[in-house]
């Protein structure tokens, strides 16, 4: 009969837990599926790679320079180039505020025009996914 103290035996059975789960994790970054109601709904852009030129730079010309233009930056915030837009920006963070501010809900999103949720789900995916590329 073995006489061992309960804590004695308590402590390797946590340290393989501890191995077996760390071997459950997978350290893979989040990849872009095409799923078409992430992460706002529905949405008609599919799977395509986006890239600041053409796809996000015609939307930001489009429902945003008006107002967030290199002359006229409200906010303190232009998006007359690549550069400007990406001001503050954290690529690959869904907080940053390009997203946030465009995602439904969001300050900027009533300023969208169109299909709304796909230019919001562009301007995430483009962001968070695909690393705000400048070009394809």
């Amino acid at each position: 009969m073995i006489d061992a103290h309960p804590r004695i035996l308590v402590w390797p059975a946590i340290g393989l837990v501890t191995i077996l789960a760390s071997g459950c994790v997978n350290g893979t970054a989040a990849s872009d599926n095409g799923e078409p109601g992430f992460p706002f709904g529905p949405s008609a852009i599919g799977t395509q790679r986006l890239a600041y030129q053409p796809d996000i730079k015609s939307i930001l010309d489009s429902d945003c320079l008006s107002c967030h233009s290199a002359r006229e930056a409200r906010g303190n915030y232009s998006v007359s180039t690549y550069a400007a837009v990406m001001a503050g920006q954290r690529i690959g963070d869904a907080s940053s505020s390009l997203v946030v501010t465009c995602s439904p809900g969001g300050s900027m999103y009533r300023y969208l025009s169109g299909d709304a949720v796909t230019k919001a789900t562009e301007i995430f995916r483009w962001l968070v996914y695909y690393n705000a590329a400048q070009t394809r």
